[in-house]
């Protein structure tokens, strides 16, 4: 895997001990230093094999946009980003006018963003990256400097910079050539004050507030990690950032990543084979955390000699399940309480170090810290005797814990004088209460597998007035929000699904009516399908309004319209597995989306799944063959509740036909309705579509006339007379390629010879939906693509009569080796016309 590190691309260690990468140290004496901000956890267990991370390009923040300055350009970049290598974070990327002096690195918790910083600051070190602009980088982890009241900049300087041996005041005589890493910023409560001199010593949070407001530093560059819960107090700081949000793995990477945790390959693939049954456990190993917990799990179990099982599907099951192998087999009882109210007030503190004093006041011995350091959920930092937990989402969930096993009178009596559930959350402000982890963990224990995880980890029994109470004041929240669902709305519905009760959602979800949500990752994807179907007023859901140059159906009833990318076949699995059980939902369009026979066949497992309840499936231009007719005439066949189908604007020919026939006759079959193209069918095949209506005689199978067909197919050119211009029309700012880590910026290398160039990031099958170009790559390549004139070139072969354009011509260019495949668009209608038919590229 060496030939990757050249790329200048993020990998993330495979046996991830978070929130450390523990990087060997280049200079050993080192180790001998002082303590500092920058000193990294000791970490024993990390493996050398490593998986490559998504980062995607913003222009400002998911469900943020009011945050955004008047000097920021919306319009310069498409709404869904683009995907970004790391190289790229301070330099040019498409939309952006100039290269940025601060770039945020924005995502959930455990998707790798500390990760990320870490590597960074040792690729730099190693000449990977950035050799040619920085010449100091300084690394700073925020939640560590807190614990220093006040400090100065040029000890802040000293403590973090790669080389101790330049001295502090050569770096700050030359900040155009520093880059200040700013890991893990946290929401802090920033204190607006005069800055001193660099030297002098201040509050921590006005020196941090001084760098990030350029009133410090203001040449130098920032690169800040943050969860996105600390957007908004974070914001009204930053001067014209770039933001860069981290998704976590790709798919291919996240088996990539349990073939490098596991050494034995059949550990390997029995492991990952595990999880692919389970999908909403794969979805959540696109996050790096959960791919960690899940194969720590079931190593320890094959270590154990047992038969692995994993069957968690939320993220608070997951975690629990996780401490259920990692705590001794003898239950440490109410050994954990004092821990929880540790970790609850650390969260209202912003505090996730811990001093011998704290642990002290909560009731934890040396013996109990002991067995939780041995145990992986607490470990001792190098600055001894200071303790913090594993990851900062276990500290989260523990203090969630707190919140639900403490009614109001035994609150008042723990040591942490945290007032109840109420009073934890506030530490994250409410317009981000759902985007907290603790608030999700909390809405997961108020589930069924919640109270029994709390009953079998903590040895503790959630009374049952206090989960009625608690599930009140959960419902009570997500009712208070606005009843058109907003973009900022995925972690609302992240919570939400946490529950997994279907009287809870029915409730929760009932005053919620249609609106447009983009989901960027699978799981958002499955959070967002699942609570959909709870939504009363919620009877049709859109995937991606038909298409991205579609036109979206006009219709009344009420509608989720669902954006989503990339939409790939583990994608559509992961939808298809939450709609066996569709709850309001009647109708499902998918139009314009490309759907390939595996995932036909997922979507008809669903539809004859007893709990479907969907009575209307639009399929127009989805890419359908001949091949996936046999399973959809099985599902017609099978006694669902279908009575609509829409297939236009497919090709399925006579082969196809003729199969869903079969499916029609079916004594069981209740379609009333079958939109289906018969131009392009042999008369045979008309009739026999003919004499199955008068066999039938409640089906109707029409055809809309062509002034009411909507186009929403994927690919939308002019017509072949005007083709021999076609080289000199602008393709525009959609005009991106789409592939297995999702949109692919063009760039244009010449405008008046219509030459573009796009660099593919991963190996795999990227389209050009605007043209119909399709290239299967081996690896990471760069493709030119020039749009020529036919006139130019046929005429030299063919007389120009014997000849009609049926598509672009292309001039394309790649490194030898690197394309597989290419699929060439033909646009040729020969309906009605009876001639020899050949084709010239």
């Amino acid at each position: 895997r060496n030939e990757h590190r050249d790329r200048s691309t993020l990998y993330l260690y495979a046996h991830l001990s978070l929130p450390s990468v523990g990087l060997r140290e280049r200079n050993q004496h080192q180790k001998t230093e002082r303590p500092s901000p920058a000193q990294r956890w000791q970490d024993d267990d990390l493996h050398p094999e490593f998986t490559q991370l998504l980062l995607l390009h913003r222009a400002h923040p998911r469900g943020h946009e009011s945050l955004a300055k008047g000097s920021w350009h919306h319009g310069t970049v498409e709404k869904q980003g683009h995907l970004i290598e790391v190289k790229d974070l301070f330099g040019p990327v498409p939309g952006a006018q100039e290269e940025p002096h601060t770039v945020v690195l924005l995502g959930d918790a455990g998707v790798g963003k500390s990760t990320m910083a870490r590597w960074v600051q040792r690729a730099w070190e190693e000449g990977l990256l950035f050799t040619d602009r920085f010449r100091h980088v300084v690394y700073v982890n925020c939640r560590e400097l807190y614990r220093s009241e006040a400090t100065s900049l040029s000890d802040l300087i000293a403590q973090g910079r790669a080389s101790p041996g330049v001295p502090v005041g050569h770096i700050l005589s030359q900040p155009e050539h520093l880059l200040l890493i700013l890991d893990d910023l946290g929401e802090p409560k920033w204190v607006l004050e005069e800055w001193r001199s660099m030297g002098q010593r201040q509050p921590v949070r006005a020196l941090l507030d001084g760098l990030l407001g350029r009133r410090l530093l203001p040449r130098a560059s920032l690169l800040v990690t943050a969860r996105t819960t600390a957007l908004r107090k974070l914001t009204s700081s930053l001067q014209q950032p770039r933001w860069v949000e981290v998704l976590g793995f790709s798919e291919s990477t996240r088996k990539e990543y349990f073939h490098a945790y596991f050494q034995n390959e059949s550990q390997a693939v029995r492991a990952f084979s595990l999880v692919e049954s389970n999908q909403a456990l794969l979805s959540m190993c696109l996050v790096p955390l959960a791919a960690w917990m899940a194969c720590t799990c079931l190593k320890r179990q094959m270590e154990r000699g047992r038969e692995p099982e994993l069957a968690p599907r939320t993220a608070t099951a997951l975690c629990l399940h996780y401490l259920s192998q990692a705590l001794p087999a003898q239950p440490l009882g109410a050994a954990l309480s004092p821990l929880c109210s540790l970790a609850a007030q650390g969260i209202w503190r912003g505090k996730s170090l811990f001093g011998w004093g704290d642990l002290r006041k909560h009731g934890l011995d040396p013996a109990t810290i002991s067995t939780l350091v041995k145990a992986g959920v607490l470990r001792k930092h190098p600055c001894a005797p200071s303790y913090g937990f594993r990851h900062l989402c276990l500290q989260e969930l523990f203090a969630a814990v707190c919140c639900v096993l403490g009614g109001p009178g035994e609150q008042s009596r723990r040591p942490d004088g945290v007032a109840g559930t109420e009073s934890l959350l506030e530490a994250y402000g409410n317009p981000d209460l759902f985007g907290a982890p603790t608030t999700r963990f909390l809405f997961g224990l108020l589930s069924k597998q919640g109270e029994r995880d709390l009953a079998s980890v903590f040895t503790a029994r959630l009374r049952e007035a206090r989960r009625r109470e608690l599930l009140r004041w959960a419902e009570a929240q997500v009712r208070s929000q606005p009843p058109t669902l907003q973009p900022g709305s995925l972690q609302l519905l992240r919570c939400v699904y946490e529950v997994q009760d279907e009287g809870f959602l029915t409730q929760a979800m009932a005053h919620f009516r249609g609106a447009r949500l983009c989901a960027q990752t699978g799981l958002e994807l499955l959070a967002s399908a699942f609570c959909v179907k709870f939504c009363c007023q919620v009877e049709r859901l859109q995937l991606n309004e038909g298409g991205r140059r579609g036109q979206a159906r006009v219709t009344r009833v009420p509608s989720l319209r669902l954006s989503w990318a990339p939409v790939t076949d583990a994608g559509w699995r992961v939808l298809f597995s939450t709609l066996r059980a569709t709850g309001n939902l009647k109708e499902l369009d998918l139009s314009g989306n490309c759907l390939s026979p595996s995932a036909v066949q997922s979507l008809c497992e669903a539809l004859k799944a007893p709990s479907c309840r969907l009575e209307t499936v639009r399929l127009v231009g989805c890419g359908l063959t001949s091949g996936c007719c046999r399973a959809l005439a099985s599902t017609l066949g099978a006694g669902p509740l279908l009575t609509e189908l829409d297939l236009q604007q497919n090709e399925l020919g006579d082969d196809g036909v003729r199969l869903l026939c079969a499916g029609l006759r079916h004594p069981a079959c209740a379609l009333s309705l079958l939109w289906l193209d018969q131009s392009r069918l042999s008369e045979e095949v008309v009739r026999l579509l003919s004499a199955l209506e008068q066999e039938k005689p409640h089906l109707l199978i029409s055809t809309r006339c062509p002034h009411q067909k909507a186009q929403v197919g994927p690919l939308c050119l002019p017509s072949p007379a005007l083709l021999d211009d076609l080289h000199a029309a602008p393709l525009g700012t959609e005009d991106d390629f789409w592939g297995p880590l999702g949109p692919v910026a063009t760039t244009v290398v010449d405008k008046e010879r219509s030459l573009y160039r796009v660099h593919l990031p991963a190996a795999g099958s990227y389209q050009w939906p605007n043209t119909g170009l399709r290239f299967v790559v081996r690896g990471p390549a760069t493709i030119d693509i020039e749009f020529c004139a036919w006139n130019q070139h046929l005429p030299r072969t063919a007389p120009q009569h014997s000849w009609v354009v049926a598509g672009p011509l292309f001039d394309i260019k790649a490194e030898p080796g690197a394309v597989a495949a290419v699929s060439l668009p033909h646009f040729v209608d020969l309906y009605q016309l009876t001639l020899d038919f050949k084709h010239a590229h």
